[in-house]
């Protein structure tokens, strides 16, 4: 366009008017187009991703206009041409923000910052600020009303005799109960969306915990937007736990979750948990089924080779591994007295103040007694005994301040189980009598949160080679339950604090 004089006379309109709101547009993609920190668009249509795109973008260039008109209104209205009225204007507006100043700091230091406070300032400062405004411009509004009746028509000057006799007290209180009206309606309706409606993306807070466990397997492929939003609107998927960009395959998801709940489960990146969980020790105790758990767990974290196929090497013994600075320890106790022995040695390590105790302890188990120790009374009252030992031991190391997670028995594949004594003994129905047990015991109320092993593997039973472990990606899911749980379970940690790898 600017190569010779002819095309420099001629401009696209549209972009001239995109020219003229573009300080609007850059303000207002943080506040409409974008939402927590520009980590997330703003969605008003769940489920169609497109149409919530075209539908917030429409909204976001309609506010950028109105915004751009609103300014140059109240830059003709606040700061006039009129050198003297602009120094009175910038005097008046500088008094109503100290004062507006001063009365929150007093709330604040006084400790009456409450909402009801706020709305009660709000209504009492706009009051005296609007009859302020109303009293000092009063006369310069008759003047010129006064003028512009003179050269009007009679109508006009009817209706201009008729508004300059109004000074009744019902015409000077309609403004402010109508205002007052307004700020309480507008305050009550944000009010109820803070509580009712959806937040900016943060930590899950506690009162999460009765939705970690709630998804289920749908085939599509998680890395699709598209398959994303057929997800949410034909099986109530909000987000997915696992992908596959090959496509075709099942992925693990939660189930959408009121917005009320702020409850907003994502899959949690290798960079998003070696970040969080820098300068931190995890350990798993159990059997097999929480060594596969450990496995998973540390492929969330990066570590690729976690779970390999190996059978050449050892099985039942502990294993520790280290990604950047955090530390995760599997610890081998299949039955209940060697999970109780090693919670104990936890236990006393815990009460040492150091960096070299655990920050999270992750237990499971049940199975091997089902197998091994359940056959006469006196195995069942010894794994009684021992689930209640376990129990208190347990407690005590939260006492301590370490969470405990407890992680359940997965589901059973009967059919493919292939051993007779597991056929005997550790059937679907009998770990789900070893579910119970351990539920009576008070198992699940003492711990810190719960990994509910059917939930991400009873879809997947026919795929359990062995009837009792799964190929590697259904653990996967699992992982990202106790990766998202981690929010509420792990303190805040000082970046300064010493740490030693075990």
């Amino acid at each position: 366009r600017n190569l010779t004089p002819t095309l420099r006379n001629y401009s696209l309109n549209l972009l001239h008017e995109i020219g003229k709101t573009t300080l609007e547009t850059y303000l207002m993609q943080h506040h409409i187009w974008l939402t927590s920190s520009a980590k997330s668009i703003l969605t008003l249509i769940p489920g169609y991703p497109k149409v919530n795109m075209l539908f917030v973008t429409l909204i976001y260039f309609y506010t950028s206009r109105r915004l751009y008109k609103l300014t140059l209104y109240l830059r003709g209205i606040l700061l006039p041409d009129n050198t003297r009225k602009c120094i009175v204007s910038l005097g008046a507006l500088a008094s109503s923000i100290g004062v507006f100043y001063t009365v929150a700091f007093l709330l604040e230091s006084s400790g009456f910052a409450t909402l009801t406070a706020v709305a009660i300032v709000s209504v009492v400062c706009g009051m005296l600020l609007y009859q302020t405004i109303m009293d000092s411009t009063w006369e310069l509004y008759q003047s010129a009303s006064k003028e512009s009746k003179d050269e009007g028509s009679s109508v006009m000057k009817s209706m201009f005799n008729d508004q300059l006799n109004i000074d009744s007290p019902v015409a000077r209180l309609s403004p402010l109960i109508i205002g007052s009206m307004v700020v309480l309606i507008v305050g009550i309706s944000w009010h109820g969306m803070a509580i009712a409606g959806a937040s900016k993306i943060g930590p899950l807070h506690a009162g999460c915990d009765a939705l970690a466990n709630k998804g289920r397997w749908i085939p599509v492929d998680g890395c699709n937007e598209d398959a994303l939003g057929a997800a949410h609107r034909d099986n109530g998927i909000s987000s997915f736990a696992t992908c596959n960009p090959a496509g075709g395959a099942y992925t693990w998801g939660w189930e959408t979750s009121p917005s009320s709940t702020h409850c907003r489960f994502t899959q949690r990146s290798v960079k998003q948990l070696t970040k969080s969980l820098k300068h931190r020790r995890i350990a798993f105790v159990g059997d097999s089924m929480t060594r596969n758990l450990y496995h998973a767990f540390c492929r969330q974290l990066g570590i690729e080779d976690a779970g390999q196929y190996d059978a050449t090497g050892p099985k039942h013994q502990d294993i520790a591994r280290t990604k950047d600075k955090t530390g995760v320890e599997f610890k081998w106790a299949p039955l209940a007295m060697d999970q109780l022995s090693t919670i104990k040695d936890i236990v006393e390590s815990s009460k040492a103040q150091d960096a070299a105790k655990f920050d999270v302890v992750v237990v499971g188990g049940g199975a091997w007694d089902r197998l091994h120790l359940f056959s006469s009374d006196s195995d069942k009252q010894s794994l009684q005994n021992n689930i209640s030992d376990l129990k208190q031991e347990m407690i005590l190391l939260q006492q301590n301040g370490v969470p405990v997670v407890w992680a359940t028995p997965t589901t059973i594949n009967n059919l493919a189980l292939n051993t007779p004594e597991k056929r005997d003994h550790m059937t679907e129905e009998d770990m789900a009598d070893m579910r119970v047990i351990y539920e009576r015991a008070g198992i699940s109320s003492s711990v810190s949160f719960v990994i509910d092993g059917p939930s991400f593997s009873k879809e997947r039973v026919a795929e359990s080679y062995d009837g009792v472990h799964y190929p590697q990606y259904v653990y996967d899911a699992g992982a990202q339950i106790l990766a998202n749980s981690l929010d509420w379970l792990l303190p805040l940690k000082e970046e300064s604090e010493p740490f030693t790898a075990p």
